[in-house]
């Protein structure tokens, strides 16, 4: 038994040998199959993408009912259909399917996902906007208008690409960016993508697709704006609608305007300082709020200046008043200088 046993230990010895490569061979067979999965999974990933979009096309393919506007009666998932230029599924049975307007946040409602835009040329002159377009802002006087009317998770784009600071949206009643303002595209390159929410009723700004591209020396909106001389602005600047610094001359003297509301102004005038009834001179341009302090002068080297003396200023609701309180005889015609201070805002 002893010598049967024994003889027969070199052939199992081989057969092990052969199970033990075996088993080498295939570690390195999965070594490398383990590598080529890993040079494969990228590409995997790029294409889960396109199969996702394709899966939303085929979804939607299949099971498409129409447009919502004309359909009626009962409605079963799955089912498809189109409203204001989007695509929509349907997520729970609806006895009617008029009842329930396809929209953002819909219970019975989805959108089918979609992220492209529609590029569209925005020239001089007003372009009303629509869903998804990517408007090319290409004129100074390029003026995109939003929908009066727009519905919920309504999206517009626009870029400044006319070479000047002028081009603007329109906010059409509603507001953007919270500001009851429309919203000016003074940047060069500026891009901007605008959502509508119906609960605030204002076009939010949309993350991600916002951005700025600088041109030349042209300072982006998070940077400080340091004006030089060549950077002027044609008609001023404006605050609200306003002015906010601004000059003029009219028959009755010239005023100056600042930004921080305050109004200067200065007449010359002829004061007859032989009546008590003295001198009244309007304004060139009104004040608001509490009358403005006034004053006069003597204008220098004239003769009988001494003879001011004699007189007083007062502020009339809409003019100055140079009174004398004592006639002079022979002073007819004295020139002198006035001015005001108050407040235009």
């Amino acid at each position: 038994m002893a010598f049967d046993w024994g003889t027969a230990v070199p052939g199992h010895g081989n057969r092990i040998a052969a199970i033990g490569q075996n088993v080498y061979d295939n570690a390195v067979e999965a070594l490398q199959s383990a590598e080529d999965a890993a040079d494969f999974a990228q590409d995997a990933a790029d294409q889960l993408v396109l199969v996702q979009t394709a899966a939303n096309g085929a979804f939607a393919a299949a099971n498409y009912k129409g447009d919502w506007v004309g359909l009626s009666g009962a409605l079963a998932v799955p089912a498809t259909v189109t409203h204001l230029g989007r695509l929509w599924y349907l997520k729970s049975n609806l006895a009617n399917v008029a009842s329930q307007t396809p929209a953002l946040g819909s219970t019975y409602w989805g959108e089918v996902s979609r992220n492209d835009f529609t590029v569209l040329p925005c020239p001089a002159g007003s372009t009303n906007a629509a869903d998804r377009g990517m408007y090319r802002m290409t004129a100074a006087t390029s003026v995109l208008v939003l929908p009066a009317a727009p519905f919920h998770g309504m999206v517009v784009a626009a870029v400044n690409v006319s070479g000047t600071l002028t081009p603007y949206i329109q906010r059409n009643g509603k507001t953007i960016c919270g500001d009851a303002e429309d919203y000016v595209m003074n940047q060069l390159g500026w891009q901007i993508v605008l959502q509508y929410d119906s609960t605030s009723g204002d076009w939010l700004r949309v993350s991600g697709f916002t951005a700025f591209t600088p041109f030349s020396t042209n300072q982006p909106f998070n940077q400080a704006n340091n004006w030089t001389g060549a950077q002027n602005f044609a008609g001023g600047l404006t605050l609200n609608g306003s002015p906010i610094i601004e000059t003029g001359t009219n028959a009755n003297g010239t005023f100056t305007k600042f930004a921080d509301g305050a109004l200067h102004m200065t007449a010359v005038a002829s004061l007859n300082m032989t009546t008590l009834a003295g001198l009244t001179q309007t304004f060139p341009y009104a004040f608001v709020g509490d009358r403005p302090w006034v004053g006069f002068c003597g204008i220098a080297a004239q003769a009988g200046q001494e003879n001011l003396r004699n007189c007083v200023a007062i502020c009339g609701a809409n003019n100055w008043l140079i009174r004398t309180e004592v006639t002079v005889a022979g002073v007819t015609a004295y020139p002198i200088k006035l001015m005001a201070i108050g407040r235009w805002a």
